[in-house]
């Protein structure tokens, strides 16, 4: 069974996923994921690095960018930020284009590269964020007329001519989707280079390689930080003991647990407790 990184769950009633999501901490990072959505990202306060295949994009207040479907990207807040995320699934976004999306465009809207704002897309978008409290059913229907706007507005301004070799490039995210979902299921266990390779039926090197020139991470370098960032959440929102916390998501014995965490957030796992534990909505999306 294949397996994608990431599994989107849409907002009931909706024809889109939306969300926002403050962060205050500067060292957590989002593991590298992809999906089968567009992933619009807005920025409404502070700033957000996105990483999106080898690229790496600041976003400050007013930037828009759109991932397409199997870019693999991963995120990081370096400071305090407001950020509101649209995912479009792919089958909306082929059924409103008649078969168009990605097979003759893909998506090509990224403020940050052509140093101009959008006014008319931020204008669509601030709306947006002005009905996501909706309650009446009124309040939907503006909402869900906002989303064709948006949609209509993207597809007219902001496309260009679908990627050469996409069709390849998804029967390797596929194969990778496995990977990545086998060390999403078995990252509290050993599973170290070679156990992986061998579970693929791949030699430790080739698939070493294969990663590592896919991902642009070395696999031991991922499957850290994987496990790093499970543990923040049961830092927070959690009683159980560091030793337990360490076993919990995968770390052979404490120095190695508090080692990699002193590296990754500079500060180590009891202060991190007691910097954050008052903050119960730490990372937490406003779905």
């Amino acid at each position: 069974m294949s397996y994608l990184h990431e599994s989107i769950k849409f907002n009931r009633g909706l024809p889109v996923n939306i969300f926002t999501f403050k962060s205050d901490n500067p060292k957590r990072i989002i593991p590298k994921h992809w999906h089968m959505s567009s992933e619009l990202i807005y920025c409404l306060s502070g700033s957000l690095v996105i990483w999106i295949e080898s690229k790496q994009y600041v976003m400050h207040v007013g930037d828009v960018l759109i991932i397409n479907p199997n870019e693999i990207h991963s995120s990081q807040s370096p400071e305090q930020n407001h950020v509101l995320v649209i995912q479009f699934p792919l089958e909306f976004l082929q059924r409103e284009t008649d078969g168009k999306f990605l097979t003759e465009f893909e998506f090509n809207l990224n403020t940050i590269n052509n140093q101009k704002r959008v006014a008319s897309t931020s204008h669509i978008l601030n709306e947006i964020v002005n009905y996501m409290k909706q309650v009446t059913f009124v309040e939907k229907l503006e909402l869900i007329s906002k989303i064709y706007a948006l949609l209509g507005e993207i597809c007219a301004c902001h496309t260009k001519k679908v990627r050469v070799g996409f069709e390849k490039s998804k029967e390797d995210l596929v194969l990778l989707g496995n990977i990545v979902g086998y060390i999403q299921r078995h990252y509290k266990e050993s599973i170290t280079l070679p156990e992986i390779a061998q579970h693929f039926g791949y030699s430790t090197s080739y698939f070493s390689r294969l990663f590592s020139k896919r991902m642009n991470i070395t696999y031991t370098r991922y499957l850290k930080q994987t496990r790093l960032n499970k543990v923040p959440e049961l830092l927070v929102n959690s009683k159980k003991t560091l030793l337990d916390i360490a076993m919990d998501t995968g770390f052979s014995n404490y120095r190695n647990f508090y080692n990699a965490f002193m590296s990754n957030y500079q500060m180590s796992p009891k202060q991190y407790r007691s910097y954050y534990q008052d903050d119960k909505n730490l990372h937490a999306y406003d779905k």
